[in-house]
């Protein structure tokens, strides 16, 4: 069995990145998920993307959370 430490972490990252401070999590996910490609980790692939979704999805989400809260 092949381990994948930097893949999972980067897989963890990129989902706390949905819910909680996308800029500091999903770019944690993707240095991760960076070490993991460079390791060549199986899981490197999945965890980059999963990393970079989380990101942009997490700021679209917290953007329109914030402004639909600022609108009188």
């Amino acid at each position: 069995m092949q381990r994948s430490p930097f893949s999972i972490v980067a897989i963890v990252f990129g989902v706390v990145a949905l819910f909680f401070c996308p800029p500091l999590f999903g770019v944690l996910g993707l240095v991760f998920g960076g070490i993991a490609k460079s390791k060549d980790e199986p899981l490197a692939v999945t965890a980059l993307i999963v990393a970079a979704v989380g990101l942009v999805v997490g700021m679209l989400l917290g953007f329109v959370v914030f402004s639909s809260m600022s609108a009188p």
